[in-house]
């Protein structure tokens, strides 16, 4: 009996024009109704859940932030939070001035990239960020300038590659600098940025823990580097399709891809059958 249905967004659950099908929702309803939790488990904020998803009626809780975060949307409170320590997050901006990227903080649900004064999102991370996420940006002429002056810690960072940029050279700089953190990417172009002891993994741990759901009795979908602590905490692991060769051979199950509703046809084999 699987009781807990943890499920990555962007490649997995979404298609690729972000939307949802309504059998797939259906399918979602129906193992709600039996006492199962849809937990949305992204690297996005709790501000930042796609259309399709953040309207559906029965979403309670979501998996944020690679794990950064747990959300209550019914009780409008995070159930915990697991930030970047706030000199650690300076020290590491500082850093990323050397790198080819644009650094994007995440302090509180909110955004923080490269701008300029008057609030506007450089051209550059316009055209490749995802378009649904613009609405939570700030643009900043110093990003860290304009996160120093939040006084909290950082819930994560997302960098750019900039054009040119090798991005296995960028990821292993930051790990031979700050040990202590986690790099992962989730895109071609995006690198994500934890400290090494929060994940999707983890947060699915403790949230099992604080609802008294025994881990095992916990499904997992993922497609990308960031969803792999995710598929080895579950009771049952599950890549789609298009999912990187790394993240299926973490997988128990391979479904179709996130365009062939595969997470659907799973939930309705070992869930709904």
């Amino acid at each position: 009996m699987y009781r807990v249905l943890a499920c990555d967004l962007d490649g997995t659950l979404l298609r690729d024009d972000k939307t949802i099908s309504e059998r797939t929702v259906r399918a979602l309803e129906k193992a709600v109704r039996q006492d199962v939790i849809f937990l949305p488990s992204t690297g996005r904020t709790h501000r930042e859940l796609p259309a399709a998803i953040k309207d559906l009626p029965f979403i309670e809780y979501a998996l944020c932030c690679n794990g950064g975060t747990v959300y209550s949307y019914r009780e409008n409170r995070y159930l915990f939070e697991d930030d970047i320590p706030y000199e650690m997050a300076l020290e590491i901006l500082d850093f990323l001035k050397t790198l080819p990227v644009y650094p994007t903080v995440v302090v509180n649900g909110a955004r923080i990239v490269q701008g300029d004064e008057n609030d506007e999102i450089c051209d550059y991370i316009r055209k490749v960020a995802l378009k649904d996420l613009l609405f939570n940006f700030t643009g900043a002429h110093d990003v860290k300038e304009a996160f120093a002056q939040k006084h909290r810690g950082a819930q994560k960072f997302l960098l750019y590659l900039a054009e040119g940029g090798n991005k296995q050279q960028v990821q292993q700089a930051l790990r031979q600098k700050f040990p202590g953190l986690r790099v992962a990417s989730s895109a071609p172009l995006f690198i994500e940025v934890n400290v090494r002891n929060i994940d999707k993994g983890k947060a699915l741990r403790n949230f099992c823990n604080l609802m008294n759901i025994p881990i095992a009795e916990s499904m997992a979908f993922g497609d990308a580097e960031n969803d792999i602590s995710l598929l080895d905490a579950a009771g049952l692991a599950v890549a789609v399709a298009n999912g990187t060769d790394e993240i299926k051979t973490h997988a128990r199950v391979i479904c179709p891809s996130n365009n062939e509703d595969g997470v659907r046809k799973v939930i309705e084999e070992y869930i709904l059958k």
